[in-house]
C-alpha cells in the first residue's frame, strides 16, 4: 500500500477515495477516526487516503491533481441516468455514480 493523498477531514478524503475508486483504483482511508484528537497528539491526525497498488501511484496522483484543479460551475446538475439533482462539486453523481459528462 502506498499514501497518495493527506485530507483535512474525513469527507474530502473519501470523495478523493471515491473518485480514484470510479478510475478503478482501490483505495482506502486511514486514521479518520483520529480527527477528533487533533492537538491532543503528537502526530499527523489528518485521514490520509492509501491505494492498494504503488504502481498506480502516478496515475492516483494525476487524477486527484485533475480532481483539485477542476472547478465547479457553481450550477446544480442533473443525472441523466437518474434524474437526481447534485451540486456543482460533485464530478458523479452521488445516487447511481454515473458521470457528470456521460
Amino acid at each position: 500500500m502506498k499514501r497518495v493523498y493527506s485530507a483535512e477531514n474525513a469527507f474530502d478524503a473519501q470523495i478523493i477515495r471515491d473518485h480514484l475508486a470510479h478510475h478503478g483504483i482501490a483505495a482506502t482511508v486511514h486514521g479518520n477516526m483520529l480527527t477528533g484528537a487533533i492537538g491532543e497528539l503528537p502526530m499527523d491526525t489528518r485521514p490520509t487516503v492509501w491505494i492498494e497498488d504503488p504502481d498506480l501511484y502516478e496515475r492516483a496522483r494525476d487524477l486527484i491533481g485533475h480532481f483539485e484543479r477542476s472547478q465547479p460551475d457553481g450550477a446544480q446538475w442533473t443525472c441523466r441516468k437518474c434524474g437526481e439533482i447534485n451540486e456543482p462539486a460533485f464530478e458523479i453523481c452521488w445516487a447511481c455514480g454515473r458521470d457528470r459528462e456521460a
